[in-house]
């Protein structure tokens, strides 16, 4: 595994010497964890329907090392690590394949390469880590491995995946076919399974309620994530481009199913990753900020049938050749596609912002305008952010924003929505520290 770390270290250090563009998802993780170390709570104080666990990292990644993206991007080069450790792990054990090697491990740390998003420590990326080690219980049970403490396992797993990304929750109804179908699993078990992701969901629950910001969690992850309007970082269009030799390499792969013969467990095993990937599907559609980082729910099924494929090649020249353009050809379709056909709208631009002050709280504001501020404010995503605005007129929801400001003390404001001179009449004393310099923008008095 030592090799395989090295290897995923030298083709990252290449990305980024290469250079590897700054996406507004991660300006955005960046943001959170800044003003969660702040001392503030999510959705109570950050409208916005990140997963609280990822949240929950970026704070205190922001804590320990501050506002850094290498930081970032050294845990999630740790993290892909670990997951094609325990992915490897999980096939061998499982004996998936009639030979025992470390080339799953080498193809899902090459995959987890071919596309930029991939490198970030995005929701997803966090996600999949629990999805994997769920993923092993199912193989146990085909297997004829009979514990409660399997179900409960995974049930907690797929919880934590997806209190890290909520569209995650599409492999926690896949698994679950998956043990009645492929298994002999019987109501109770199957009940385990939903208790265990329950238990989840109500400890971080409990969390929140303690910081009186339980019922804003439920508002804005659960009901905001399946409700919002879709925020389009990349179009669908550009999502199969960016992703296009990945989705091509996966397709080739799944041709062993038509040709390849392998035991009645194996079999099994396959239909199970069939249904990873038709899970990784419906997570793509449920996402409500479409971005390249969620096809890394393919990796897995990739990995899988792509070994497969390497190892059913009969022809020599075939069996010398076709790993290399594999490799190679996921290797440098990412930065071809980058440099050919910039995503502008998954990237951060230049930001027309100049305000005195490193505090800004805006309404309306691009992600991009916060490069060379701190988020000061409260309102990060414009729908979840409208939605607290709306209930100002309640007592209880305006009293909480009225904290949420004094606390914050932007050194500026800028409004694209019009809505300030509604927060000001609202909340007279706050209006009193700000003066309006032109329209929209809003500077503290200096005392």
């Amino acid at each position: 595994m030592i090799f395989v770390f090295l290897i995923l270290v030298a083709i990252r250090v290449t990305w980024i010497v290469a250079g590897l563009p700054l996406s507004l998802p991660e300006l955005k993780w960046l943001l959170v964890g800044e003003r969660l170390s702040d001392g503030f709570t999510m959705y109570k104080d950050l409208y916005d329907h990140t997963g609280p666990l990822a949240a929950l990292v970026y704070k205190w990644l922001d804590f320990i090392f501050g506002r850094s993206r290498w930081v970032h991007l050294v845990v999630s080069t740790f993290l892909v690590t670990v997951q094609a450790g325990i992915f490897n792990r999980i096939l061998l054990k499982n004996k998936a394949y009639d030979e025992n090697s470390y080339v799953p491990a080498f193809l899902y740390i090459v995959l987890m390469s071919s596309v930029m998003d991939f490198f970030a420590l995005s929701p997803q990326l966090m996600a999949i880590t629990f999805i994997l080690m769920s993923l092993n219980h199912i193989f146990r049970r085909i297997d004829n491995v009979v514990t409660d403490e399997l179900f409960l396992l995974s049930g907690v797993y797929l919880g934590v995946a997806t209190c890290f990304y909520l569209p995650a929750a599409v492999f926690f109804v896949m698994f679950l076919l998956s043990f009645i179908l492929f298994s002999s699993a019987v109501p109770r078990r199957l009940l385990l399974l939903v208790y265990g992701v329950g238990v989840v969901v109500v400890v971080i629950w409990a969390y929140f309620f303690c910081f009186g910001a339980g019922r804003d969690f439920l508002g804005d992850f659960f009901l905001e994530g399946v409700t919002k309007a879709r925020i389009f970082y990349v179009s669908f269009t550009e999502l199969l481009g960016i992703g296009g030799f990945l989705m091509g390499v996966t397709l080739l792969s799944l041709t062993v199913l038509f040709s390849l013969r392998v035991t009645n467990y194996q079999q099994k095993m396959q239909q199970v990753m069939v249904s990873f990937m038709l899970a990784a599907l419906l997570a793509v559609f449920f996402s409500r900020d479409l971005m390249s980082a969620d096809l890394i729910f393919f990796v897995p099924t990739a990995t899988f049938f792509l070994v497969h494929y390497f190892l059913g090649l009969k022809r020599k020249v075939w069996k010398v050749l076709m790993p290399y353009l594999v490799v190679i050809g996921l290797l440098i379709y990412p930065n071809m596609w980058l440099r050919n056909n910039p995503p502008t709208g998954l990237l951060v631009s230049a930001s027309e912002v100049n305000v005195p002050g490193t505090r800004l709280m805006g309404l309306g504001l691009n992600i991009s305008d916060y490069q060379e501020y701190k988020l000061a404010g409260p309102f990060l995503d414009p729908e979840v952010s409208k939605k607290k605005l709306e209930d100002l007129n309640y007592y209880d929801e305006a009293s909480g924003v009225f904290e949420t400001l004094e606390r914050s003390s932007p050194d500026a404001i800028i409004d694209q929505w019009g809505d300030m001179e509604r927060i000001f009449e609202r909340f007279p004393v706050f209006r009193a520290h700000y003066d309006e310099t032109s329209p929209g923008v809003y500077l503290r008095v200096k005392p």
